[in-house]
């Protein structure tokens, strides 16, 4: 889940999935939304052949803007390689198995955050990943409202009928869902 940063850190990432699952291949990485600290990383996923899997809403502008425009400043992986990328679009769910694991995708309807912003759930973990909807402000003084974005995390989650124990943000770190909880009012 993500492709962030640069091609260093997509690289840095595959090779790091390939030690920790050395007989599984990467098959697709699900994009949670177009913010560039969430997808400058796409272009070498494209590079290395992977599809990229985002909200329907995303997919004209990777399209047209980001694997199609030209590099040429630095050139990156794919700008050094072309090839056609593969955008798969989810809609509101899509869940991808291996038989063993169940990665279900969701969009997060009506998220301020940003348009097509999806999460990615574990059922057997009940684990959810998030990017944006949900910051941990540990030692910092409490807002004085709840967050917009975490109370609609929150009502998302019950509308999916999802249950969730812990929430990693895409930033770093896991927090029970009872945190997020009471960061939403709840």
């Amino acid at each position: 889940v993500e492709g962030p940063g640069s091609d260093a850190q997509t690289l840095a990432a595959l090779a790091d999935a390939k030690v920790l699952a050395p007989n599984k291949p990467v098959r697709y990485v699900v994009n949670t939304h177009h913010h560039a600290d969430h997808a400058g990383g796409l272009r070498a996923f494209v590079a290395e052949g992977i599809p990229i899997v985002t909200h329907d809403t995303h997919k004209r502008y990777y399209e047209q803007e980001i694997f199609k425009n030209p590099h040429t400043l630095n050139p990156d992986r794919l700008a050094r390689a072309p090839r056609a990328p593969i955008v798969e679009t989810i809609n509101e769910r899509r869940v991808f198995t291996d038989g063993s694991t169940t990665l279900a995708v969701h969009h997060l309807r009506d998220h301020a955050h940003s348009e097509g912003l999806l999460v990615a759930y574990i059922p057997k973990e009940r684990l959810l990943i998030q990017a944006d909807a949900f910051h941990p402000r540990t030692g910092a003084k409490p807002l004085p409202a709840p967050s917009p974005f975490t109370i609609n995390l929150v009502d998302n989650v019950a509308r999916l009928k999802l249950d969730v124990a812990r929430v990693v943000q895409v930033h770093g770190g896991i927090s029970p869902f009872a945190e997020v909880l009471k960061a939403a009012g709840r």
